[in-house]
């Protein structure tokens, strides 16, 4: 059954988290990348029951895990990492680790957008780039041999920590990312494929993610949405709209309220509803308005 889940990427202080868990009972929570180890413990007897998924890094590190590369100490970093955020999920009794698979380069990736918008200004990624404004890929770009490279480390490496997952008995769950140069697995076709390669993977269908890509890549957005159902595999939903303006350039991932910009929330939460899959409010602002937006819809889809 689907949990209704919020997202703690968005809560800057304990008592934000504890006034808005009494006004929710009901609400579960993913814990974010953003929370380190003294945020946690500080909020831990709030959420004491309700945590149904943690994002990898947590307790937050300086980095992103990336499968993608193949020096062995930025893998045995990522494995490690992994595994703080698996103790941390059994720790507040999450069954669902959420990742992001890898990138294309054999770095480490700072958490912090502004340090990695820095790295993708490296002359590696130049060519790759379509618009310079957040550093968004050629239509091609997944079909690219260093994509591909990346790509076929990331498929591999990803069966393996799906092992480790399964050793804490919890489901690692892969979320698409968004087309940017350096990232990897924006695609539909990609999704699909991580479904297939081992039964312990699951997925992570970021919707504002998969809206800028179709935007981007030009495949038709609520058939990739279908799609990506349909494989049985997607566990976790992050909801968020993001002020994407495809006829000026204009591509974010600014995880903005689910119904802003004309994104056709209900018409998502009409196909991921029934599945199985926690719907997960990934936004930056506004928890209660997205909360109460959310169960109105949920309520009248279930019926």
């Amino acid at each position: 059954m689907s949990e209704l889940v919020m997202s703690l990427v968005g809560f800057r202080s304990v008592e934000e988290v504890a006034a808005y868990a009494r006004k929710f009972p009901s609400m579960q929570f993913e814990l974010s990348y953003k929370m380190d180890s003294q945020f946690l413990a500080a909020v831990a007897p709030y959420l004491a029951g309700r945590v149904a998924s943690v994002h990898a890094c947590c307790p937050s590190l300086p980095i992103f895990p990336n499968f993608g590369s193949y020096d062995r100490q930025v893998l045995q970093a990522s494995y490690d990492a992994v595994e703080e955020s698996l103790k941390t999920a059994k720790a507040f009794g999450a069954d669902i680790l959420v990742l992001h698979p890898g990138y294309v380069c054999d770095w480490s990736i700072p958490r912090e957008n502004a340090e990695r918008s820095k790295l993708l200004n490296d002359p590696i990624f130049t060519p790759y780039i379509h618009i310079a404004d957040g550093a968004i890929c050629k239509p091609d770009y997944p079909r690219t041999s260093v994509y591909q490279h990346h790509a076929k480390q990331a498929f591999e490496q990803l069966i393996q920590v799906a092992k480790l997952a399964d050793a804490y008995q919890v489901r690692l769950a892969v979320e698409n990312l968004n087309p940017r140069v350096g990232y990897l697995f924006q695609t539909p076709e990609e999704m699909v494929q991580i479904a297939r390669l081992s039964p312990s993977l699951h997925l992570c269908l970021d919707v504002g993610h998969l809206w800028i890509s179709s935007s981007v890549y030009g495949f038709p957005y609520f058939d990739a949405l279908k799609e990506i159902m349909e494989t049985g595999k997607v566990v976790n939903c992050h909801l968020h709209s993001n002020s994407t303006q495809v006829g000026i350039g204009r591509y974010r991932d600014d995880h903005h309220s689910f119904e802003k910009y004309g994104f056709p929330a209900e018409a998502v939460l009409r196909i991921v509803t029934g599945s199985g899959a926690n719907l997960v409010l990934e936004t930056v602002e506004e928890p209660e308005l997205n909360t109460n937006s959310l169960m109105r819809f949920s309520a009248s889809l279930t019926v």
